[in-house]
């Protein structure tokens, strides 16, 4: 059916179909049709005649008619119109003009975030008349949290639109000038075309993951002999760490390991024992509940988030998108609890919280907060739908971690231990739970170590059982993947707790950073991309200039800016260097052939005047390229250390050939070298 028999109604605009659906089921009795094939209800409620629709979240985008860069003028049109992914936005903004002629009142039912007000504010723009627009704000798709929102209707919350709008827009502006110059240059250069992007976060981040991989690449490992031993302690065997300096050559370690032969004993020096008060988790915000749901299941932070916006959609957590660790003094957590009681998963666990607790539950709320959502908690509603394990696995971390803040705090014993053999410190950690506490009920960040040291005291000596010299090799210590990114996006400030999942997950689905087996790589575009704008546009990529900007964004929502003012500011700085570049285009083409190896006929009077001897990259010195350069002078540099433990230079070529640790980038040149020696 086309068409909607029906006059006077207020039209209700939620962000997605599942959303409307348990808005209008929570309403009443609901009448459900299909117009266009979309899914609308209808309900009669309190005199008033209510139709429940949804977006399929955003209907329209940011588009120019200008080629070139830089530009600046756009407007908002209907994303199925440019966006080839968003030809099933169509259907959903027909349905919607068809049911905005007969309305009289409009609710803006989006998620409450700067996202979910601007997608209705557009749509009601738009289609409507904004004068008779209301807003309305849940943090879940419980039926008592919505029918309270419902009784307390809110104006149109034009500073989370402007926001929204205002973020929309300098990213559109930063992406397009410096994408479509990208594009330009890399065309000329290699006369290919492709889609390049760059973004005001996305870039940045890119930076930072292209700084750790390049130092991975370029990594030669520098071999530590270490001692491993293993004390006896009332017959049961416990391996103790060294605390002093490896051994840097080999000769030194077997004459330690001979003085260990001659008394097998380790002596006690030190025993540190101290208790330790762990004060309850806090509430989980987004990027704690990634953080832990990518250390205990190790599921990315997008699927994260994905799955818990599935969650919120049954109804089953609250909103996820939130930065807050607080639990609001409103939220009634006993009701929530004992709902969660009705599940025999947790039964004994809220029984032993209430008698623990004398049926006081107040939540360790913690530091950060969000004006828009509480904390993420369980509502306590049944699971009905059909969920995956995955689904089920974050439902039941979600619930773990609600108990566990209303919990005591939980006491453990550490105690360290301090051992000499042969002049040389060793150390060893025992743990042990004395009173679990919360950890009864979120068990992951605690495993007890035991260790029978009661017996022992200073000047103690503790039989060696097993020894032996075991090599290690140094290792880049910080390392990319979706977890590290998001974690270093908080910590630096850019991005939104809703935004960065995301942004890493396009740098993956664009190929600039590439998953091999457990690792993180970067192609060649993309480092191409970072050292050209790094180069030439320092500024526009820097990780200051973004959390400036994030600021002036999130000022916004508080009226503390205007976007009119940041939009030219950005424009400005935009103008500036977009205009600079054009007068070193040649500059740039020649910076192209630094970083992708070029492997298609061109005339011989193109092509850059010297190939790298290992790739087809413009070579820079010694008949190198920038990568490779670097690579054979830090051999040269590091062979002194191997040199030590008795390696000639062309054994020291193959071992590194042989180590897992060794940079990509080192075994290429220590390849070539070998050939060229043969």
């Amino acid at each position: 059916m086309n068409t909607l028999p029906l006059r006077s109604y207020v039209l209700v605009i939620a962000e997605k179909p599942k959303a409307a659906e348990k808005i209008a089921n929570a309403l009443g009795k609901a009448s459900r049709r299909r117009v266009l094939g979309v899914p609308i209800w209808t309900i009669r409620k309190a005199g008033k005649t209510y139709v429940i629709a949804s977006a399929a979240g955003h209907l329209y985008s940011l588009y120019t008619d200008e080629k070139g860069y830089p530009v600046f003028n756009y407007r908002w049109v209907p994303r199925y119109r440019v966006d080839r992914k968003g030809k099933h936005t169509y259907r959903f903004l027909k349905v919607l003009d068809i049911l905005f002629r007969n309305a009289d009142e409009y609710i803006n039912a989006c998620d409450y975030d700067i996202e979910g007000s601007l997608i209705g504010y557009l749509i009601i723009h738009n289609m409507g008349d904004i004068e008779k627009a209301k807003r309305v704000k849940f943090s879940s798709l419980t039926k008592q949290e919505i029918l309270k929102a419902f009784a307390n209707l809110l104006p149109m919350d034009f500073e989370m639109i402007e926001a929204g709008y205002c973020r929309h827009v300098l990213d559109w502006m930063w992406g397009i000038n410096i994408s479509r110059m990208l594009m330009d240059i890399y065309s000329k250069a290699l006369k290919l075309r492709g889609v390049l992007s760059a973004g005001r976060v996305q870039t940045p981040t890119l930076a930072y993951a292209a700084d750790i991989i390049l130092q991975k690449k370029l990594h030669i490992p520098i071999p530590l002999i270490y001692p491993v031993i293993w004390i006896d302690i009332n017959g049961n065997e416990y391996r103790i760490s060294l605390i002093d300096e490896p051994f840097k050559s080999l000769e030194e370690a077997r004459e330690y390991i001979k003085g260990i032969r001659e008394n097998l004993y380790a002596k006690v020096v030190d025993i540190r024992v101290k208790n330790i008060e762990l004060q309850p988790p806090h509430p989980f915000n987004l990027t704690d509940l990634q953080s832990d749901a990518y250390k205990i299941y190790g599921f990315t932070p997008y699927k994260t988030q994905k799955l818990a916006e599935d969650l919120y959609l049954e109804a089953l957590i609250s909103y996820p998108r939130t930065n807050s660790q607080k639990l609001p003094q409103t939220l009634d957590n006993r009701h929530i609890i004992e709902r969660l009681a009705e599940n025999i998963e947790y039964r004994s666990y809220i029984e032993d919280l209430f008698k623990e607790k004398n049926g006081l539950l107040k939540p360790n709320n913690g530091a950060k907060d969000d004006p828009a959502h509480p904390a993420i908690y369980p509502t306590g509603e049944k699971i009905s739908a059909k969920l995956s394990e995955a689904h089920i696995r974050l439902y039941d971390l979600i619930v773990r971690r609600y108990l566990a803040t209303f919990s005591s705090s939980a006491k453990i014993q550490v105690a360290e231990l301090t051992f000499e053999i042969n002049k040389r410190r060793y150390s060893a950690t025992a743990l042990k739970i004395l009173y679990s506490g919360w950890l009864k009920y979120y068990p992951y960040p605690v495993s007890e170590k035991i260790i029978p040291y009661e017996g022992l005291r200073r000047g103690s000596l503790v039989p060696i059982k097993r020894y032996k010299l075991t090599t290690r090799y140094t290792r880049v210590e910080r390392s990319v993947n979706r977890y590290s990114l998001l974690k270093w996006m908080e910590n630096v400030g850019i991005g939104t707790e809703s935004t960065r999942a995301e942004i890493i997950e396009l740098l993956y689905k664009r190929g600039y950073l590439i998953q091999r087996s457990k690792n993180t790589d970067i192609s060649d575009i993309g480092m191409m991309i970072v050292n050209i704008l790094r180069k030439y546009v320092r500024e526009l990529i820097s990780v200051d200039l973004t959390r400036e900007f994030e600021s002036y964004l999130e000022s916004i929502k508080f009226g503390k800016n205007s976007c009119d003012d940041i939009v030219n500011e950005a424009k400005k700085m935009i103008l500036r260097h977009i205009t600079n570049i054009k007068t070193l285009e040649k500059n740039l083409i020649e910076e192209v052939y630094n970083y992708i190896a070029y492997n298609h006929e061109k005339n011989a009077a193109e092509l850059p005047r010297q190939r790298c001897v290992v790739c087809n990259r413009n070579a820079v010195q010694s008949g190198f390229c920038i990568f490779h350069y670097t690579a054979f002078e830090k051999l040269k540099n590091s062979y002194e250390h191997w040199k030590r433990l008795g390696y000639s230079w062309n054994n020291y070529i193959e071992k590194l050939l042989k180590l897992h640790n060794t940079g990509i980038h080192i075994k290429e040149v220590c390849k070539y070298l070998l050939i060229k020696n043969q």
